[in-house]
């Protein structure tokens, strides 16, 4: 159900509407009004949003996405909410308590939805090749701004490229939760617009039970004491500058690695390492790191870092259910030496550094999470910063249809906060992956000589 305001316009940026939908009541069900933080949510409270952008081919004017297709969209999206309504939703501070937070839904409760039209160059950004990191980001919303104890989770931008293509950009507070539930919510919202208003929830249903994450260690205080005194120091590293005063050389790229070059990293990796899993992310993870530690010149003598979360979910015990609603991710930190990184076979001590981080894991949360926020805290201000991930090709993200076929491209604009690379399936080849980049242009042209010349090693 929305509701509408009037239209305004900027430059190549131009409002149809801006409007509110919430959940839709057809079919209440009882649900917790509120859903309290665990330890594995508080570490995102003060961290930017996560920005996803899905591009569509979309051959119809204004007017007749407007009449034909805009209402199905709200209607739809209405449909999804009600099965993920904590998105609609705010984070706030838990009443009469000092420290403890909730995901807070009450009845009249919506999301954000804008609706605007763009004479951007569509051809331009369904692209591999650098493009303007900040057109790629005109297409995504900003969370609107309440205040520190009442923080909207989730807004939608639909952008429309008249006769080409259309933009669906969302984004999404993290404490709301991890990205196996926003891909949830994605495809469910797709699925019901695609049976053009049926109710087409992709199952399973979001679980929403919190009693199913245990935290015998008090993770929750501690983590929150970590975050609080790094905030508290004034550092903008967790929450950066608004986009709009980014550097505005900054350029957005894919690169891909198809499957028989992935293959080729891990026969390299093998014939040297063997001690621990050699798989797809290890390899294609350990290959992009070598090569940004090449193309930004850090001393040898560096200690360079990658960081990257972990799903937990089977890991617990017990485990947690599949479709639990809620961050389930834990840190994972891979070091090496920049000197054996730079190395002409350095990313063979990259995949080492990689997956052993990974086969170090215990399985125990005191054992794995203790003292893992003031580590990666620690990291963010190091001379060397780390290189963090975005998504996963686990999600399938191109399988999400909104009726209009599969997305030409899937971006992840947030990436240019953060110094972090997205990862994501391939569109066209199976087993493929596409990586997401965000560089100042000349750091970018370095990166892909880096990339492509690389390719001799294996």
């Amino acid at each position: 159900m929305a509701s509408s305001s009037s239209s305004s316009s900027n430059d190549s940026m131009r409002v149809l509407e801006q409007c509110r939908v919430s959940p839709s009541p057809a079919t209440v069900t009882p649900q917790p009004a509120s859903l309290p933080l665990t330890f594995f949510d508080i570490t995102w409270v003060y961290t930017s949003p996560v920005e996803r952008l899905f591009l569509y081919p979309f051959p119809h004017s204004t007017v007749v996405f407007t009449e034909s297709y805009l209402p199905n969209l709200k209607s739809s999206l209405s449909l999804a909410l009600h099965h993920f309504y904590p998105l609609a939703g705010k984070l706030r501070r838990s009443p009469d308590s000092a420290d403890q937070y909730e995901l807070h839904y009450e009845e009249g409760d919506s999301v954000s939805l804008t609706v605007a039209e763009t004479d951007l160059d569509f051809l331009d950004l369904v692209g591999y090749h650098a493009r303007d990191s900040n057109k790629l980001s005109s297409l995504v919303p900003r969370l609107p701004k309440l205040d520190d104890d009442n923080r909207p989770l989730l807004a939608i931008q639909v952008t429309l490229f008249p006769d080409h293509g259309i933009g669906i950009g969302f984004t999404v507070h993290h404490v709301a939760c991890d990205g196996f539930n926003l891909t949830h919510f994605y495809k469910s919202w797709a699925s019901s617009c695609k049976s053009r208003g049926h109710d087409s929830l992709v199952q399973p249903a979001p679980s929403f039970d919190r009693s199913v994450i245990v935290d015998p260690c008090d993770l929750y205080s501690e983590f929150l004491g970590d975050m609080n005194r790094f905030t508290a120091d004034n550092n903008p590293v967790l929450v950066p500058a608004a986009v709009e005063s980014a550097p505005s050389n900054l350029v957005h790229a894919t690169f891909t690695l198809a499957p028989d070059r992935i293959e080729g990293l891990k026969t390299l990796v093998r014939s040297k390492a063997k001690s621990f899993n050699c798989s797809t992310f290890v390899v294609s993870c350990a290959y992009l790191w070598t090569c940004i530690i090449k193309t930004r010149g850090y001393k040898s003598a560096m200690k360079a870092h990658f960081t990257f979360v972990v799903d937990w979910r089977k890991r617990l015990q017990p485990p947690t259910p599949d479709a639990y609603f809620g961050n389930c991710l834990g840190c994972c930190f891979a070091e090496a030496k920049v000197c054996d990184l730079v190395r002409e076979n350095g990313v063979i001590a990259a995949a080492e550094a990689i997956g052993r981080a990974i086969e170090g894991l215990k399985g125990r949360v005191s054992n794995d999470f203790a003292g893992d926020l003031s580590k990666y805290l620690a990291q963010l201000v190091a001379e060397c910063p780390p290189l963090t991930v975005a998504g996963s090709p686990k999600f399938k993200v191109y399988d999400v249809d909104f009726g209009w076929g599969r997305p030409l491209k899937v971006e992840v604009p947030s990436i240019k906060e953060g110094g972090a690379m997205s990862l994501s399936d391939s569109r066209d080849v199976e087993g493929g992956l596409e990586i997401g980049i965000v560089l100042p242009e000349h750091e970018m042209e370095a990166l892909v000589t880096q990339f492509v010349g690389g390719f001799e090693l294996f």
